[in-house]
């Protein structure tokens, strides 16, 4: 447990160095834009899993919510997916509204790339 959290810690302190040295070299102003892409790095935190640690599924039974729907043995449909959404909707959104900022054009790839994926996996949830 121990070995993962450090683990963890580690890469992200790499992450945030790469991001801070990016805004050094950074030429874009930084604005609204940028939300795109902090909301898209939560979104896809929220769908990730650490090991066995989910953060959407913690942040879902924090909140007295299921996260699957069938709990008995966690199969058919992941909640996880609505909570990320929650994040690229909103993402892409300001992506496409603010394209000239820092960090505008990846924040709304990502989305539009996670959104176009679950989509997919909805239609094949609904067709199975």
């Amino acid at each position: 447990m121990f070995l993962s959290i450090l683990t963890y810690s580690i890469q992200t302190i790499a992450i945030l160095l790469i991001i801070f040295k990016l805004l050094r070299k950074n030429e874009k102003k930084i604005g609204w834009g940028t939300l795109s892409l902090l909301l898209a790095l939560l979104g896809m935190a929220v769908s990730f899993e650490f090991g066995n640690y989910i953060f959407g599924d913690q942040l879902l039974s924090f909140l007295g919510l299921p996260t699957w729907s069938n709990n008995v043995d966690n199969t058919r449909f992941h909640y996880t997916i609505f909570l990320s959404s929650i994040f690229f909707i909103p993402s892409l959104i300001i992506g496409y509204k603010n394209p000239k900022e820092f960090g505008a054009k990846i924040g709304k790839l990502i989305s539009s790339i996670y959104l176009t994926l679950i989509i997919i996996t909805l239609l094949f949830f609904i067709i199975s």
